[in-house]
């Protein structure tokens, strides 16, 4: 993984129109700002923001989940956990788990 650029303020100000256009390009990481090079902000495109808002989403849900089995003094199988996972990291949908589970156990 690559650093994030570290703007000043003042090369951010000054290259605003450019650093938007970087950020929303394929590939485009975010970009850092700063007085001194110390990283203050962070400026990223709308839908890295979103996909970080979604598995922040995705991760609390799989925790107030666990956390309701283990308030009823249940574990999740390893299989279970495995689902859990797999949905807290986007690897899987909800749905598809769902499918998984009533493959596994039926309908």
């Amino acid at each position: 993984m690559v650093a994030p650029e570290i703007l000043s303020v003042r090369e951010f100000r000054t290259g605003l129109a450019g650093v938007l256009k970087r950020v929303n390009e394929p590939g485009g990481g975010p970009v850092l700002v700063g007085a001194h090079r110390k990283p203050e902000a962070v400026v990223m495109s709308v839908s890295q923001y979103e996909a970080l808002q979604q598995a922040a989403e995705r991760r609390r849900t799989v925790e107030s989940a666990l956390g309701s089995l283990r308030a009823e003094g249940l574990q999740p199988s390893p299989e279970g956990q495995e689902l859990l996972e797999g949905i807290a990291e986007g690897r899987l949908t909800t749905a598809q788990a769902r499918e998984r589970i009533l493959a596994r156990y039926g309908t």
